[in-house]
């Protein structure tokens, strides 16, 4: 009877196996039946970007899919990414396929979220938009919620395992779940909705079909999202400007003889211009507190739901830009309190942008020279191993940006020759590349704006541009650059000066209601 027994169960078991083998739903899935009017729609994105290294020239149209979610005002919530450089937006309802063309209300591309509203105001009506779930702790189980093409809806089930800051897409911090959910249907989504009993819970944060960990866009990201959106002027999520480092050493605690009983962050560096700059924060400083919120040597605070939270999500998700909070710092044996008014730093503001989408990147063609401002997308092109295969000097200007001297004055920006057009004019200058420009006819160059007045005055006869790196530099004939362009032209079809179709990332196209 033994012996039976134990056939039996390896049997079952064997054909269990071939189930799973055979495609069979997995017990962490199931499929939930279709409803009218539900709050869930297809989204549809045309996109078409830019090569960096070749700035004229547009990438191949490509397409890209989610699941939105309708919430309040006749909005559709899906990732900030999804409608990156897009030139086409369609929704699609799952029960009744209807389709209607949409456009982008609001985009934060730091927190990875946007804003969808459809052409006719009519087409999500009857819609009851999704409701914010109240919270979401660790342990707490989510569904992802993915469609099949046929309009039929599958939950991905997992178990909260972790909620830790994260690095977004665009390098920017903000505090994320680690879901460990697996999920079977391989649609390519950009956007998946994460459900706590029938309420939002957050987004999927990009998708990757071997893992099973996921990071979702959580609650408190996406609620102050949306209220600064019901606003009339989208304004972002704020920042304090300064950079900070732990003190877990204890020769540093000496040095700056910080009492025993106080722990703290130290700052390496206060962005001038910035929120903390006016408030008088200094490098050197030890913040001990913000807003009664006694701070880590490790830059943590106590959070009512999550714990031990970074200081990074108290400022950048519990406040608004505008918001006044008080700090207390460390200074020279002494407790100061400190009121710094929160801002929001945009993209143009820094030396290195992090981002150039909506736009064509400009650029400037100089007898053959081709000329652009240095951003992240520039030295992202090199590759997926970017941080380590780039030239090693724009990654410095990157990683260094807030520390090099001279910078923080407006406008300022890292002007580089990315590259020689080939020319009967530019022989010997074509294995040049990533020059840094200093200055043109003796001028200073700090931004693409600085070129053509700097060339109104040759020297000697000769533009005279001067690089950071070899050959020094490099003297153009003026009278032979009208030439070299309509040589470019014709050879190339580069044109000399770029068509910029400039909107503002990141901020509100149109009125939303409140």
């Amino acid at each position: 009877m033994f012996k039976k027994n134990s056939r039996l169960l390896i049997l079952l078991l064997a054909i269990s196996l071939l189930g799973c083998q055979a495609g069979f739903m997995k017990p962490s899935e199931t499929s939930l039946p279709m409803s009218a009017g539900q709050p869930l729609i297809r989204v549809t994105v045309t996109s078409q970007g830019y090569y960096y290294h070749r700035p004229w020239e547009q990438r191949r149209p490509s397409t890209r899919n989610a699941i939105g979610v309708i919430v309040t005002g006749g909005h559709v919530l899906v990732t900030g990414l999804m409608v990156a450089n897009h030139r086409y937006i369609e929704l699609e309802t799952l029960d009744t396929n209807e389709k209607q063309q949409a456009k982008v209300v609001v985009v934060d591309y730091e927190a990875n979220l946007a804003l969808l509203k459809p052409e006719d105001p009519d087409f999500l009506k009857g819609r009851k938009p999704m409701e914010l779930a109240s919270k979401v702790q660790t342990g707490d189980n989510l569904k992802v919620i993915q469609v099949k093409p046929t309009g039929d809806i599958v939950a991905g089930f997992g178990e909260v395992t972790a909620i830790e800051l994260r690095a977004y897409a665009m390098g920017n911090y903000f505090l994320a779940y680690r879901l460990n959910c697996s999920l079977q249907y391989r649609l390519n989504n950009q956007t998946l909705p994460v459900i706590k009993r029938n309420s939002l819970a957050g987004l999927l944060l990009g998708f990757s079909s071997d893992k099973e960990t996921r990071n979702v866009i959580p609650l408190p990201v996406i609620r102050h999202f949306l209220e600064d959106a019901s606003k009339d002027n989208y304004e972002g999520f704020p920042l304090a400007g300064f950079r900070y480092g732990d003190i877990t050493d204890p020769q540093l605690r000496r040095y700056i003889e910080l009492p025993e009983d106080l722990t703290g962050i130290y700052v390496h560096k206060v962005i001038k211009g910035g929120p903390a700059d006016r408030a008088g924060l200094q490098p050197g400083d030890v913040i001990t507190n913000i807003d009664e919120h006694d701070i880590s040597a490790t830059g943590r605070y106590n959070h009512p739901f999550y714990g031990k939270t970074s200081v990074t999500h108290l400022i950048r998700t519990g406040y608004h830009v505008g918001d006044q909070v008080m700090i207390q710092i460390f200074r020279k044996q002494k407790l100061i309190e400190l009121p710094v008014i929160l801002d929001h730093r945009n993209p143009e503001e820094f030396l290195v942008p992090p981002y150039i989408l909506d736009r064509a990147p400009d650029y400037r063609i100089v007898g053959g020279l081709l000329m652009q401002e240095l951003s992240l997308d520039y030295i992202r092109e090199y590759g997926k191993n970017w941080s380590s295969i780039a030239p090693v000097h724009l990654l410095y200007y990157n990683e260094n940006q807030d520390y090099l001297e001279g910078h923080e004055n407006g406008g300022k920006k890292i002007v580089i020759v990315t590259g020689i057009i080939p020319t009967p004019y530019t022989i010997g200058l074509e294995k040049f590349s990533n020059l840094v420009v200093k200055r043109i006819n003796g001028k200073q160059i700090r931004n693409l704006a600085d070129i053509a007045p700097a060339l109104e005055k040759p020297v000697n006869g000769f533009h005279k541009i001067e690089v950071d790196q070899h050959p020094r530099i490099i003297y153009l004939d003026p009278e032979q650059i009208p030439n070299i362009h309509k040589l470019i032209e014709k050879r190339y079809r580069i044109p000399i000066q770029p068509v910029i179709r400039s909107t503002t990332p990141g901020l509100k196209t149109e009125g939303l209601e409140r």
